[in-house]
C-alpha cells in the first residue's frame, strides 16, 4: 500500500505500514520525507474551515494485511510498532518503493487504487480539456487535487469543459461517482456507479470518456 502525502512544502510518497481508525478520523503510519522515521499523518486537516485531504492512497495492494480491533495493518508490524527490527524491515520496503510518473488503468486494482486517491472524483470537475495529436486529455479539479487522464487509441467523450462544476450545477449535472469498465479492448469511465457494460451506458445518461488504453496522474493541491 503507496500513499502520497501532502505537506506544507510539496508532497513525497511513502509506503503505508497501518492504519488507525478513530471515532471520527483516521491516522496512517508512514515514513517521514527522509524514509527513515515512522509517524501517524491524519488523512485530513482543517484549512481556512475547510477540509483538505493530506494522505491520498493510490496503490492499495498489501500482501499479509489484516484487521485488529480499530487498527488495520501488516501482521508483523500490529503491536510492534516501535521495534528496531520491525522500522529496519519498514525501512527497506520504503527503500524499494519505486512510482511512476503516471498510472495505468489495466486492472480492477488500478480501478480501486485511482477511486481511492480521488475519492472516486467526487465533487470533480472538468477543468480542461484538450488533445495532443492522436491523444486526448482531460484535466479535472478534485477534492485537494489535480487529475489528469490521457487517452490513447481512438479516445471518445460527451464531457466538455465545465461539467461537474457546482457553481453551475443547473447547467451540468456534478460528479458523484465513478465507475471504470473494460469491454471489447476498451477501458471506459462513467460518472454512474450503477454503469459497467457498454450497454448499461447506452441505457444511462451519464458522462463518460474511454480510449484503448488510459493512464493517469494527480497533484495534490492547497483546494479542499
Amino acid at each position: 500500500m503507496i500513499a502520497r502525502v501532502k505537506e506544507k512544502n510539496g508532497f513525497y510518497d511513502s509506503a503505508v505500514f497501518a492504519i488507525y481508525h478513530h471515532k471520527d478520523s483516521a491516522e496512517a503510519l508512514i515514513f517521514d520525507r527522509d524514509g527513515q522515521e515512522l509517524k501517524r499523518v491524519p488523512f485530513f486537516s482543517l484549512i481556512d474551515q475547510s477540509i483538505r485531504i493530506d494522505v491520498f492512497i493510490f496503490d492499495t495492494r498489501a500482501e499479509h494485511w489484516v484487521k485488529r480491533g480499530k487498527s488495520e495493518g501488516y501482521d508483523w508490524l500490529l503491536g510492534h510498532e516501535a521495534d528496531d527490527e520491525v522500522l529496519e524491515r519498514c525501512r527497506k520496503i520504503q527503500a524499494g518503493i519505486r512510482v511512476p510518473e503516471w498510472f495505468g488503468l489495466k486492472t480492477e486494482a488500478d480501478v480501486e487504487g485511482l477511486i481511492e486517491a480521488t475519492s472516486g472524483l467526487h465533487d470533480a470537475y472538468v477543468e480542461k480539456i484538450y488533445k495532443k495529436g492522436e491523444k486526448l486529455y482531460l484535466r479535472f479539479s478534485a477534492w485537494s487535487c489535480d487529475v489528469l487522464f490521457e487517452l490513447t487509441g481512438n479516445p471518445e467523450t460527451n464531457l466538455c469543459n465545465g461539467y461537474g462544476h457546482m457553481e453551475i450545477e443547473d447547467e451540468y449535472p456534478i460528479i458523484f461517482e465513478t465507475s471504470v469498465f473494460f469491454e471489447d479492448g476498451k477501458v471506459c469511465w462513467t460518472d454512474d456507479e450503477q454503469v459497467k457494460s457498454f450497454a448499461d451506458r447506452d441505457r444511462s445518461d451519464c458522462a463518460f470518456f474511454l480510449a484503448e488504453t488510459i493512464r493517469w496522474k494527480f497533484t495534490p493541491t492547497s483546494s479542499c
